[in-house]
C-alpha cells in the first residue's frame, strides 16, 4: 500500500468490515489515479504526489471517514442496547422477590428503571438518526453508566432485601449465566463505541 493510503488509514478506529471497505476503495481509487497518470506519461513518483493532491490532505480525508465509522459504530451499539436492555431487565425481574420490598429497594429499583429508560432512549433516537453528534461516545456512555447503575442497584437490593425470592423453575437457574453475557456483550459494545467516539474528537 503507498504513503497516502496509510497516512489516511493507519489511525482509523471502527468496525472491521466497514473499515476494510474504506481502505480498499480509497486504495483502489488511488491506484487508479496514479495509473491514469502514468499512462498519460508522468513518473510514478510525480503521479503518486499528483494524484495525493487531487484526493486532499490525509488527515481531512482521515477525519472525514472516522466520522462515518463512529457513525457506524454509534448505530451498532445502539442496536445492542435496544436488544440487550429489555432482555437484561425481563432477567433480573425474575428474581425480584415477592412481598413489600421497602423504600430502599423501591427507590434502588426506579433508579434502575431511570438508567434503563435514559440508555434506551439514547440508543432509540441514535437508530431513527435523530442524535447523531457524539452518538458513540454517547451510546457507549449510556451503556456503561446503565451497566454499573444496574448491576450495582442489582447487587444491594440482593443485599439488604429481606423478602424471600420468588419461586422460579430449576432451569432459569441459567439466567444469571445468560444476565452475565448479556451484560458483558452490552459492556463491550460500549467500550468499542467509546474508543471509536474519542478517535472521531
Amino acid at each position: 500500500m503507498n504513503g497516502y493510503v496509510d497516512a489516511v488509514t493507519a489511525s482509523l478506529r471502527g468496525p472491521r468490515r466497514l473499515r476494510a471497505d474504506m481502505v480498499a476503495e480509497l486504495g483502489g481509487g488511488f491506484e487508479e489515479a496514479v495509473a491514469e497518470r502514468i499512462d498519460a506519461g508522468m513518473e510514478r513518483e510525480r503521479a503518486l504526489a499528483d494524484a495525493a493532491a487531487e484526493f486532499g490532505e490525509p488527515h481531512l480525508i482521515a477525519a472525514e471517514f472516522q466520522r462515518e465509522l463512529a457513525a457506524a459504530q454509534a448505530r451498532r451499539t445502539a442496536c445492542t442496547l435496544l436488544i440487550g436492555l429489555p432482555a437484561l431487565t425481563i432477567m433480573w425481574d425474575l428474581f425480584g422477590g415477592e412481598g413489600d420490598p421497602g423504600l430502599a429497594v423501591t427507590l434502588l429499583a426506579r433508579l434502575i428503571d431511570l438508567a434503563t429508560a435514559a440508555a434506551f432512549t439514547v440508543a432509540a433516537l441514535v437508530v431513527a438518526r435523530r442524535l447523531e453528534r457524539r452518538a458513540a461516545a454517547l451510546c457507549g456512555t449510556v451503556g456503561l453508566t446503565h451497566l454499573v447503575v444496574a448491576l450495582g442497584g442489582s447487587l444491594l437490593i440482593a443485599v439488604i432485601g429481606s423478602h424471600e425470592p420468588a419461586d422460579v423453575p430449576a432451569a432459569w437457574l441459567l439466567l444469571p449465566v445468560a444476565s452475565a453475557l448479556g451484560s458483558a456483550w452490552i459492556a463491550g459494545s460500549a467500550l468499542r463505541s467509546l474508543r471509536v467516539g474519542r478517535a472521531a474528537n
